[in-house]
């Protein structure tokens, strides 16, 4: 699943490498065509972003316009123009904070410090920073150039390329409100200059004598003189535009415009540098002329490509090329658009609402999307490559929206789409019905929002309440029902409500296709704790309450610290006290992005603000409240996600959280998992946040806490494909992670010991800054370079109280996760170098698998020599899954059979690298005995007698190489069997198999058998030998004693 895309840029001098402006989830930068792409704008002040420009004269130079320069109701704000010198590492806002929706920057291709950008300002109110603004410095400082009012920005700028002064602008008058899209008016236009900016006329002759929307731009770079314009108007005089004298005259060439969703969503066009008269238009799907407008072609719109275009490159190599932005991602086209291919690795999914289910061993997930679809898939895999492409459906295509999955019946979901169609899906047949109420005769219509509220009671499952402008209640699971209310908002038409502070005329030019209808219900929600106490919220700046399941309702005072008409995005009622209710609204759409989060202890009747410090700007979108702590809420905010342990008196962002919109929160509660919708990331899942409970002041201010460990499912992963991680599919193959394998253990440090050399670091940075620092005596350095390091444990015991493993953890202060793989330490030697060069089928040494049951952890800290325990001991347990097809053994005896295989296994290569060792000092030996001149050569027979040894030893532990390098059978070595009985079932909850026993009793007894031949030679033979040497002057060799023996 991908997402919109806004923009695309391509280095002028390397084809592959391309910067891609994300609706709303950043920017994100490939060097090889898509092979591999990274975002490259996290924890900047905007993820929403219009445009994305790289410097003609030096490519390194990144610009980046933020806030979306469509107009949809759906669409995030922006703070102003970002410039990177370095390729996108690294990021500084450059100015014009209030524009909050740029739409194109140019940077002057004979002087990068001349920079202009078009900016369409704010959608949902007056002012800001609106129209052409030029830098002369790069960025430094801005002036506008072109001002027509605080309504008016642009949405276009094209430059002449031939003459980089001539420039035209197409300015753009339009709000949005709740209600409605005033999608143009007179001061929209087309200007031009020919003096870089400095000064500007309208250019009218040809062009729509009444009011215009959105247009778009173009210039033919074939032959600069062409201009081309697709033009928002009424009806009659909306189309694509030509002009041949630059832009002073122009003809209408063809009634065709965007539509879809509306003109303001789309009317970009791109002249194909390749040939003169070819021009693309982005709408639903990508149209073109090829004779400079009088006729277009549709030139996607089959099943291998998404619909709804905004954004199209061409390479400057190949005139057949294409790459197009989407609502769904980035298309690729070799063929002028016969065919295409999709950038699968791009995970920037805009989520509306989401849900989740109860299904066991794993949750799933599912989330409305923008356009989209409703998106299903598992919170984890089974197996050691992730949750990948494969493992997600779509119930339902279109947008998808409010969503919702009948508790203890996982297959059992609700899936919407726009404008009020819910439908139930049932996973088993994968059939979907409709289930969208009707109204009775003689009813007046039902209105629903573009997204409207489903809820599933908490005290029947099979109860559903959906609303339209009143709410519906249905026992049946949709089959029918029945209306608890008469209408619930205010009821206003929205063309009789105010735009810009004044009521229009019913033939302005509206934009309200695609638009939800007013006055409706946004959120519905039934108290768990009391049935038939309910809540519902509207569009309109309404909460009422029932507390008689719907038979009677009043209106909640929300007060006067909140605006009259502001969205209610969320109501949820209190999970622990049946009088307590929380609200989240928002005034957006009418310029106000204060965050105006809400709790009622009275059902409604009174209001307290839980907002205090969350940012100016970070308007909320959904919460939670644990359902174990009340005081444990979670919060889906603009510009992030947090969580509050004070019932919200006090937020803190959720680490690693990026920077950008969660518009919906779940939490799985068997799991304790937080799954948060973002509006540009896809699915985020905080795993296990029980710690999140334990947290206080104690826990902090205690030298370390181990938090509550969950219980843990036991399985083996599988190994689906031939490798881990990507499976050799190729570097583009995407996969969310799983959660870590294992047991997650949490722990915290407040102030672990410091050594000898930070302590006299930390004595030395205290220190007046131009005082003199003392100099260490010689004693104190090599007491500080030999002082052993401080290491953090965690001890795993089983039921009996043995230990099992031992993690070393870090030490430093904070917050750690950790996880301990459920297994035995391995029996390999002790490497204290890392491998390298390692083949892709190649898995690290795991000891063996420990049976299910109760296990403990705790946390210790080792100081010379000394274990001093830390925090409190916890104890989980390991819950075992999947029943095999064939019975194993008892996990028991499974574990004590591959407890002796492991220490055979562990003696057998310990004593093969010590005869690795004694060939190499037998090396030693002989050049000693050979350089020596008082040595007698007569040794030399000893040395070749012990080196037949080891060879023949070698043979029986690990094999016989020479058969090896001429390809030929050879019979099975000790190790060779113990590694065949390791490799045949350790990754396995079966065997081991009769075969395995057997050959473990065969290397076990082939090793009993030469073990005290091997002892002699290492023991005794051998460093006689060394003995005799050196008793006749043989220079030292490696591995011989001090006392010469």
């Amino acid at each position: 699943m991908s997402g919109r895309i806004a923009d695309i840029a391509l280095h002028p001098d390397d084809p592959s490498t391309w910067y891609v402006a994300v609706g709303s989830g950043g920017v994100w930068k490939t060097t090889n065509a898509g092979t591999t792409i990274e975002p490259i704008f996290e924890g900047q002040g905007s993820y929403s972003i219009g445009c994305v420009t790289v410097d003609p004269n030096q490519p390194e130079v990144i610009w980046v316009g933020t806030g979306e320069n469509v107009s949809g109701r759906h669409v995030a704000f922006g703070d102003g123009v970002y410039r990177s010198l370095d390729g996108g590492a690294t990021w500084r806002n450059m100015g014009l904070r209030s524009s909050e929706h740029i739409s194109r920057i140019l940077v002057d291709p004979r002087d990068s410090d001349v920079v202009l950008v078009a900016s369409e300002g704010p959608l949902w109110s007056s002012g800001g920073e609106r129209g052409v603004f030029r830098s002369l410095d790069r960025g430094e400082s801005w002036e506008p150039v072109l001002e027509i009012s605080p309504d008016t920005g642009v949405a276009s700028l094209v430059r002449d390329p031939s003459d980089p002064d001539v420039l035209l602008a197409a300015t753009y008058q339009r709000r949005r409100t709740v209600w409605s899209l005033l999608a143009g008016g007179p001061e929209s236009g087309i200007w031009k200059s020919t003096d870089g900016g400095d000064s500007w006329r309208e250019v009218t002759v040809g062009l729509p004598q009444g009011d215009m929307g959105k247009i778009g731009l173009a210039i033919a770079p074939q032959d600069p003189r062409v201009a081309y314009a697709t033009i928002e108007a009424a009806p009659e005089e909306a189309g694509f535009y030509r002009s041949l004298d630059g832009g002073e005259t122009w003809e209408r060439r063809n009634g065709y415009h965007s539509g879809g969703t509306g003109p303001h969503y789309y009317q970009e066009i791109f002249a194909s540098p390749h040939r003169l008269g070819r021009v693309y238009q982005m709408d639903v799907f990508i149209h073109v002329t090829e004779d400079g407008g009088a006729t277009f072609r549709r030139v996607d719109g089959g099943q291998d490509k998404h619909s709804d275009n905004h954004a199209l490159a061409f390479s400057p190599h190949d005139p057949d090329y294409l790459l197009a932005g989407t609502d769904a991602g980035l298309y690729e086209s070799f063929d002028l658009g016969r065919t295409w291919k999709f950038v699968t690795n791009l995970p920037v999914t805009q989520i509306y609402k989401a849900a989740v289910d109860d299904d066991f061993p794993t949750y799933h997930m599912l989330g409305g999307t923008q356009d989209n679809g409703t998106i299903y898939g598992p919170a984890r895999s089974f197996n050691q490559h992730g949750v990948r492409d494969q493992d997600w459906s779509v119930p339902y295509g279109a947008d998808g929206y409010d969503a919702a999955i009948e508790p203890g019946n996982p297959d059992v979901l609700y899936v919407s789409w726009q404008q009020g169609h819910p439908l139930r899906f049932d996973r088993r047949t994968g059939e979907l019905v409709d289930i969208q109420p009707q109204p009775a005769p003689g009813d007046p219509p039902e209105r629903f929002n573009w997204d409207a509220p489903i809820r599933i009671s908490p005290h029947a499952p099979q109860r559903l309440y959906y609303g339209s402008q009143r709410l519906w209640r249905s026992d049946d699971r949709g089959d029918s029902w029945q209306a608890l209310s008469g209408d619930l908002t205010r009821g206003d038409l929205r063309y009789e409500l105010p735009v810009d502070g004044r009521r229009r005329s019913i033939d302005a030019l509206w934009g309200n296709t695609a638009m939800s209808v007013y006055a409706t219900l946004t959120s519905i929600d039934e108290s768990p704790l009391v049935e038939g106490l309910l809540y519902v919220g509207s569009d309109d700046g309404l909460i009422q309450v029932s507390e008689d399941g719907g038979a009677t309702w009043r209106r909640a005072g929300l007060g006067p610290a909140v605006p009259e008409r502001a969205f209610v995005n969320q109501v949820r009622a209190s999970l622990h006290d049946p009088d307590t209710v929380f609200a989240a609204l928002d005034n957006h759409k009418e310029g106000d992005y204060r965050p105006y989060l809400l709790r009622s202890t009275d059902r409604g009747r009174t209001w307290t603000s839980l907002s205090a410090d969350l940012g100016e700007r970070d308007l909320v979108w959904a919460l939670e409240q644990d359902h174990v702590d009340p005081e444990l809420l979670f919060l889906g905010a603009e510009f992030g996600l947090y969580f509050s342990l004070d019932g919200g008196g006090h937020w803190q962002r959720v680490a690693g959280s990026p920077h950008l919109a969660f518009r919906d929160l779940e939490i799985q509660r068997r799991e304790n998992d937080l799954v948060a919708a973002s509006f540009g990331r896809g699915f985020y899942v905080l795993d296990d946040y029980t710690p999140l409970r334990a947290i206080d002041q104690a826990a902090l201010d205690a030298p370390a806490t181990l938090f509550p460990v969950r219980d843990t499912l036991w399985f083996v992963p599988e190994l689906e494909l031939q490798n881990r991680d990507e499976g050799s599919k190729g570097s583009d193959y995407w996969s969310a992670e799983n959660p870590p394998y294992g047991a997650l253990l949490t722990y915290h440090l407040s102030s672990p010991p410091r050594g000898a050399s930070a302590q006299r670091r930390e004595r030395e940075q205290a220190l007046d800054p131009q005082a003199d620092v003392p100099l260490p005596d010689l004693e104190t350095l090599r007491a500080e370079r030999s002082e052993p390091a401080v290491r953090h444990l965690i001890t795993v015991r089983d039921d009996s109280g043995e230990v099992v493993r031992r993690l070393e953890v870090p030490g430093e202060a904070g917050f750690h996760r950790v996880a301990w793989d459920l297994r035995l330490p391995d029996y390999e030697p002790v490497r204290l170098e890392t491998p390298g060069d390692l083949p892709p089928w190649y898995s690290p040494p795991v000891g063996p698998l420990v049976p299910p049951g109760r296990y403990t952890a705790r946390l210790s800290r080792v100081s010379r020599g000394q274990e001093v325990a830390l925090g409190e001991e916890r104890s989980f347990e390991l819950k075992p899954i999947f029943e095999p097809a064939v019975e194993p053994a008892d996990p028991s005896e499974i574990l004590t059979f591959q407890r002796r295989t492991g220490a055979l296994y562990q003696k057998a290569s310990g004593a093969a690298l010590e005869l690795a060792r004694a060939g190499e000092r037998l090396d030693h030996l002989e050049a000693a005995i050979v350089q020596g001149p008082g040595v007698a050569l007569e040794l030399l027979e000893s040395v070749h007698s012990l080196h037949a040894a080891v060879a023949r030893l070698e043979i029986d532990l690990v094999g016989d190489d020479l058969l090896r390098s001429l390809q030929e059978p050879s019979r099975p070595s000790i190790l060779g069997r113990l590694g065949t009985v390791i490799g045949g079932h350790w990754s396995s909850r079966q065997g081991p198999t009769r075969t395995h026993r057997e050959s473990f009793a065969v290397a076990e007894a082939a090793y009993a058998a030469i073990e005290p031949t091997i002892r002699s030679l290492l023991e005794d033979e051998l460093p006689e030998l060394e003995r005799a040497a050196a008793e006749q002057g043989a220079r030292w060799t490696p591995g011989r004693r001090l006392d010469g023996r």
